[in-house]
């Protein structure tokens, strides 16, 4: 069945990750592209790097690297619909060549040793056994590529009513996601690069924040303003029409809301809560 043409049941039943591409979200870490630029650049990728972006989402910052960078990049994900818009995506933009998508699985990527030079997760390890999982990032790695990561943390000494708050926002994205996630402490994140037999482990700290720059990094990678000011309104339109249509979709934004408000807006919360962007180095 053509995705337009989905009932109002299967929309859902789609899970989350789905059901936002399904809306048109072009992301889902903080930080924006801002971040990722950032990030991009701790990780060294040129013109002549091969990136693999794994949970690329509907590939926007795949996308949106390959244009500012110049490198190839291949972008796996596990939900259906978010490859099938990231696909759209990279064609709309004239990337076909140097920006490839596909289903796969974080724990058995589907390519060989020694493949990428540079390995990306953004808000995707988060859900993920990072022990697990960056033990394949490296074996995809050639020696000397980078593993570089975009995830949120949170400080490891916070006042106990903080910490019940940060914990029942846990549970909602838990719950909405339908998958395990808790906000490691940024010291966890360096630990476990380090685990991973990777070197010259680097953590930045960041908090969340909006800025004037990422707001014209994502007009720019859309093709301009105008394309920029369409997909906010239609995103408005889709939302305002799930809300109205479905008490089930109702309640996820309601539980998506009070989420997000705990850790990005309440003052004796979002002080303790932020984004690392994490590398270490493959022997």
């Amino acid at each position: 069945m053509q995705e337009n043409a989905l009932s109002m049941k299967e929309i859902e039943d789609l899970g989350y990750y789905d059901f936002m591409s399904h809306l048109g979200v072009p992301y889902f870490h903080v930080g924006g592209l801002t971040s990722t630029e950032r990030l991009a650049e701790l990780c060294r990728i040129n013109k002549d790097s091969k990136v693999l972006m794994v949970g690329c989402g509907t590939g926007f910052s795949a996308c949106f690297v390959a244009q500012s960078f110049g490198c190839s990049v291949v972008g796996v994900d596990i939900a259906e619909v978010s490859i099938r818009k990231a696909k759209e995506r990279a064609e709309a933009l004239g990337l076909g060549e140097r920006v490839e998508f596909r289903m796969g699985d974080a724990y058995d990527l589907p390519f060989e040793p020694d493949t990428f030079d540079v390995v990306i997760t953004e808000f995707v390890s988060q859900f993920l056994d990072a022990n697990r999982a960056f033990r394949e990032f490296v074996r995809v790695l050639k020696p000397g590529g980078m593993v570089g990561i975009n995830e949120m943390y949170r400080d490891r000494n916070i006042p106990q009513a903080s910490e019940e708050e940060i914990m029942e926002a846990e549970r909602i994205f838990g719950e909405i996601t339908q998958l395990p996630f808790s906000l490691p402490s940024s010291e966890d994140w360096g630990q476990w690069l380090q685990n991973a037999e990777l070197s010259d482990v680097q953590v930045h700290k960041n908090k969340v924040s909006v800025s004037v720059k990422d707001l014209k990094l994502m007009s720019k990678s859309m093709g301009g303003f105008g394309k920029f000011a369409r997909l906010f309104m239609s995103l408005m339109v889709g939302m305002t029409r799930y809300t109205l249509a479905s008490k089930k979709i109702r309640n996820r934004f309601r539980q998506l809301s009070k989420g997000k408000r705990i850790l990005m807006r309440n003052r004796s919360t979002s002080k303790h809560v932020g984004y690392v962007l994490a590398v270490g180095r493959k022997v």
